[in-house]
């Protein structure tokens, strides 16, 4: 399926890493000292209410740098504790947690990802791995964490670049790092909208990876997984 394309792009969350245990386990554990009494799931649940309602870090568009993502960051951690009476000291707080999910321990590697040695064969014929990712700056650090970051010859968050998926600009600046022309590229990603669209609206090829078999793949590539990629 990839043996055609001279660059291959990955999306991170969702595709390459998931949090580890669940961001409602890494929050709550280091909540504790804070305050917290609730359960996980209720911060899971949270979470995922709040990231919807305030639109992913897609909603920061063409916005970058560090006080950008802090303060995007800040806000949902607030938003998901409030729900459930504060925390005592909440900036010592939200100051540790935005360090925890920097570490190792945080985030797993999905074991298609690992199994399929896709990474691995990939890197061995040639071809330009990079990140096309709708994340902050603590990107790099994460990726050389888990150990996939020296298998990418770039990566591309989107608050370092200023520009979001689906907007054509990180897409475009990733063809320009690697080198080659649209119809040589391929991303591969969990989103829909910002992978599959974002990357078709450049003439990049999309392929999404539909682990859990959410979307019925209506003319869109789709695999549940990576080994069938290789």
């Amino acid at each position: 399926m990839l043996k055609n394309y001279k660059a291959v792009f990955f999306d991170v969350g969702g595709t390459l890493l998931r949090v580890h245990p669940s961001v409602g386990d890494v929050y709550a554990t280091h909540a504790r000292d804070f305050g917290f009494t609730g359960s996980p799931d209720d911060l899971n649940r949270e979470f995922r209410q709040e990231w919807s309602n305030m639109g992913g870090m897609e909603s920061l568009g063409k916005q970058s740098g560090l006080t950008v993502e802090r303060a995007f960051w800040k806000e949902l951690v607030h938003r998901v504790f409030e729900a459930h009476g504060g925390l005592n000291d909440f900036d010592r707080y939200f100051n540790l947690i935005y360090d925890v999910f920097r570490n190792k321990e945080s985030w797993r590697v999905f074991e298609d990802v690992s199994e399929s040695r896709l990474l691995d064969q990939l890197k061995a014929n040639g071809v330009v791995l990079g990140v096309i990712s709708n994340w902050d700056s603590r990107l790099p650090e994460i990726l050389k964490n888990t150990g996939l970051a020296s298998y990418f010859d770039f990566i591309l968050a989107s608050t370092v670049v200023g520009s979001a998926k689906p907007d054509a600009g990180i897409f475009l600046e990733a063809l320009k790092r690697a080198g080659v022309p649209p119809e040589q590229a391929c991303h591969i990603g969990d989103e829909p909208t910002a992978d599959i669209e974002g990357a078709r609206n450049v003439g990049i090829a999309p392929i999404l990876i539909d682990r859990k078999g959410h979307h019925n793949g209506d003319g869109i590539n789709r695999v549940v997984s990576f080994l069938e990629l290789v």
